[in-house]
């Protein structure tokens, strides 16, 4: 295990640490409002009406301890792979295995591919030639040939174009917040009643999907400055930015449509709508587009250095964890990565993955809250002394309940298709250490 972790650190000294708070916070914020924001609104609101804003409140408290569990991980562990990484700190290579392949597969191929065809498919409303196979794999193709060689040539430049896509999406839906404001109606924002803990409870946890993400600018670890001070600044930023958006996009959407908010299919559309016109909302079709591509262009900033992890940590073959020598990327996983992202998005099977990615990302943040307190006990810390989660094991213990309150609410096909995916990885990479062992044991003195 030691010889693997000093492989894994001098690869990673190999990798150009370019990537600071602003990169990292713009990497998440793209990872969290992706194209849920725009249906958002109204199906909470289908939940709660106009008391829709107690989901906001409960969600923010989740988040808020999921932050605080990721700053730490974030802060402590300083190498590729984000939430992979961080298990393999804590736990070894048989769990991190584990969280690697849901990482890798479920929460990041399915959701980049998913995203991409959505993109098409959005375009195509507007543009109905996009709609077309032939039409729709080229543009795939361009798309994701534009974004690998964009971050092949180096990690700034993608960082760069994440920036820029960040503030391409949220001025618009700024706008929104900001207009919007003064065309609200105080009646339509008055709540009938208290709604009940358990309708509560249901919004939540409808809620608590839009802020996923908040790791994605995690895992380019090893090209990120100063992470033990660079993460759990940017996560603030990320999560101060996201509550004041999301809070502010629900209340102006409720206050102009009023009970009409429920029923919509696009509650953006409709509040630009009212509030600027029918050219406007026309052009929130665009933004919806933006806002899936924005997304595409943090994944592949960050996505990638997962598969790069795995190979680094040989659990996938060492070729993934090979550096460009020119620019300094990890450009075998970045190609590769897009490539299978490409092939999902345009076969149209990504759609039974994505039925997986919600557990395995509840999943993948239990063993990172758990894990906190393994790395306490064992010290460790990467980049100098860690952030530390304030109420000692308060926080992770806190945030593991009630992920696994969250799972429980999942159907039982949905954890049943989880559970026999963390089996199966775990009883693979089991047998892969146990030969290791084994190997060593009967080799021959020399």
């Amino acid at each position: 295990m030691q010889s693997v972790e000093d492989n894994a650190h001098a690869a990673h000294s190999a990798l150009r640490r370019v990537i600071g708070v602003r990169g990292v916070a713009a990497a998440s914020f793209n990872g969290v409002v992706g194209v849920g924001i725009f249906g958002l609104p109204a199906a909470v609101a289908g939940v709660l009406g106009p008391a829709a804003i107690l989901a906001y409140v409960v969600c923010l408290v989740l988040a808020a301890l999921l932050a605080l569990c990721l700053a730490e991980a974030g802060s402590r562990v300083s190498e590729a792979g984000g939430l992979y990484a961080y298990a393999r700190a804590a736990y070894g290579p048989v769990l991190s295995g584990v969280a690697g392949i849901l990482t890798l597969f479920f929460n990041l191929i399915a959701s980049s591919a998913a995203l991409a065809r959505f993109a098409i498919d959005a375009l195509a409303s507007i543009w109905p030639p996009a709609g077309e196979w032939g039409a729709s794999a080229l543009l795939l193709a361009i798309l994701y040939g534009a974004l690998a060689a964009i971050n092949v040539r180096g990690a700034r430049q993608g960082a760069n174009l994440t920036s820029v896509m960040a503030a391409i999406k949220i001025l618009p839906l700024v706008l929104i917040v900001a207009v919007g404001a003064f065309a609200i109606r105080p009646e339509y924002l008055a709540w009938t009643g208290v709604p009940s803990m358990s309708a509560v409870g249901q919004g939540a946890v409808l809620l608590i999907f839009a802020f996923f993400g908040l790791e994605t600018g995690l895992v380019p670890g090893g090209e990120t400055k100063a992470p033990a001070r660079t993460i759990p600044r940017a996560i603030a930023v990320t999560l101060v930015f996201v509550a004041t958006l999301y809070i502010g996009l629900q209340l102006v959407t409720q206050g102009v449509l009023g009970a009409g908010l429920a029923g919509g299919s696009a509650p953006l559309a409709a509040t630009a709508e009212v509030v600027f016109g029918p050219k406007v909302a026309a052009a929130i079709v665009a933004l919806t587009v933006i806002s899936a591509v924005g997304y595409l262009v943090a994944d592949i900033l960050t996505s990638p250095r997962a598969l790069f992890a795995l190979g680094e940590a040989r659990q996938l073959p060492q070729v993934f964890a090979r550096i460009d020598s020119r620019h300094g990327t990890p450009a075998v996983s970045i190609l590769v990565y897009c490539a299978l992202s490409f092939a999902l998005a345009i076969s149209g099977t990504f759609r039974e993955l994505v039925i997986l990615t919600t557990s395995g990302t509840l999943i993948l943040y239990l063993i990172c809250c758990l894990g906190i307190m393994r790395m306490r006990s064992r010290q460790i810390a990467m980049a100098g002394p860690p952030f530390v989660a304030p109420g000692g094991p308060v926080v992770p213990l806190a945030a593991s309940a009630l992920i696994v309150g969250l799972l429980w609410t999942l159907s039982w096909r949905e954890l049943l298709a989880a559970a026999v995916v963390v089996g199966i990885s775990a009883l693979v990479y089991a047998a892969i250490e146990w030969r290791k062992a084994t190997t060593k044991a009967v080799a021959p003195i020399t």
